[in-house]
């Protein structure tokens, strides 16, 4: 049988490896798209109709220029396509750290403002009673005062996976889902890979696998990744949406709850909350939103939004964290010519085009976004972690 030989394979179509995907094809490179699944779908972490994108990074300036540039591929995208996939509402820290921010040095306020200061990016600190009267929806907020990036907002991320392949397609990447990658080997100068519609093989991979990168990498790394399930909630608003609209509500991060205004007519509040413990197998059933997930966030969205009623819906999505909350974009250590990207840690979508990107044009021996040492380094620290 003769097979065609690609300039790059990328294993994952999520949001990481969709951008990969369309940054090669864009570049012109021979390209092949792989997923087990047929993206977007509900079955990793690209999903839930809405992500939170910022540019002021609270869990660190290092990640601000990922998500600057993928502000910019995102606008791109939009004007090739003309789908909105970003709608700048704006975002509210209103004050706390999340969960997935405990490696932050320092506040997750302070390092919002020091990322902001830095890049020049555009933002206000409000002081609480002009929260209050500008954004009634945050109407029992008691702080001092609170970040506000007007240029943020939220992103739609199946919309934004559904254009990356289409336009990547358009650009002539070979896209092949519903294909699960069974095994990569080293071969020649190049690399195979056998999956569950044949083999095929590229000269350099990217695995961009989310919660499945486990499967590609040494026992002793892949455990270092944690896999959890997050739910997250949406809760009825009120006869009078107005103060629920984006056009009066930014996204925000509030103590430990995040979340967005209305996104779609008749749709409710999305509202979350992080949970680290709950560890799952990515591959077995996924428990649906439980009445002991809800009774856990409601007390909380009752006491910031008292507004706010009953809960319309719930869903389930996978965080697959580092050790360190990190990212990590890592040299296989087995396998020359195979990179595995992220995990991204629960907080990777609003850098995630830009990513995919600087992972995908490294391959081709291209520039863009320089990709921090400390990702790449973290295979060592794993390795010492007991």
């Amino acid at each position: 049988m003769t097979h065609t030989t690609f300039d790059i394979a990328v294993v994952g179509l999520g949001a990481v490896g969709g951008a990969a995907l369309l940054a090669a094809a864009r570049k012109g490179a021979r390209v092949v798209g792989l997923d087990r699944f047929a993206p977007p779908h509900i079955h990793g972490s690209t999903h839930g109709e809405t992500r939170i994108v910022r540019a002021a990074i609270g869990e660190g300036t290092v990640y601000t220029p990922f998500a600057l540039r993928s502000f910019e591929l995102m606008h791109q995208l939009e004007a090739e396509t003309g789908d909105t996939l970003v709608n700048h509402c704006g975002l509210l820290v209103l004050g706390g750290t999340l969960p997935h921010a405990t490696h932050v040095p320092v506040s997750f306020l302070e390092t919002t403002l020091e990322a902001a200061r830095q890049f020049s990016i555009p933002h206000e600190v409000l002081p609480g009673r002009e929260v209050r009267s500008r954004f009634p929806a945050y109407a029992t907020f008691d702080g001092k005062e609170a970040y506000y990036e007007p240029g943020a907002g939220m992103a739609y991320p199946e919309r934004v996976v559904a254009a990356q392949i289409a336009r990547a397609r358009a650009f002539q990447a070979d896209v092949r889902l519903d294909t699960k990658v069974l095994s990569l080997a080293r071969e020649g100068s190049g690399v195979r890979l056998r999956t569950s519609a044949g083999e095929v093989l590229a000269q350099r991979v990217v695995v961009a696998a989310g919660a499945w990168a486990t499967e590609f990498l040494p026992e002793v790394l892949g455990q270092r990744l944690t896999v959890t399930r997050q739910s997250l909630h949406w809760f009825e608003a009120p006869a009078d949406t107005s103060a629920f609209e984006p056009a009066r509500m930014p996204v925000f991060i509030w103590n430990d709850l995040y979340g967005f205004p209305i996104a779609s007519p008749g749709g409710g509040v999305k509202i979350a909350t992080e949970a680290m413990t709950a560890v799952v197998d990515p591959d077995a059933p996924r428990e649906a939103v439980s009445q002991r997930d809800i009774d856990i966030l409601q007390p909380r969205v009752r006491a910031a939004f008292p507004k706010l009623g009953r809960p319309l819906k719930g869903a389930t999505c996978l965080y697959t964290a580092t050790p360190d909350f990190n990212f990590t974009v890592l040299a296989h250590p087995d396998i020359d010519g195979v990179t595995v990207v992220s995990a991204c840690s629960g907080h990777g979508f609003k850098h995630a085009a830009g990513v995919g990107e600087a992972v995908a044009m490294e391959a081709l021996g291209a520039t863009a976004t320089p990709i921090p040492a400390a990702w790449r380094e973290i295979a060592s620290s794993w390795s010492r972690l007991t």
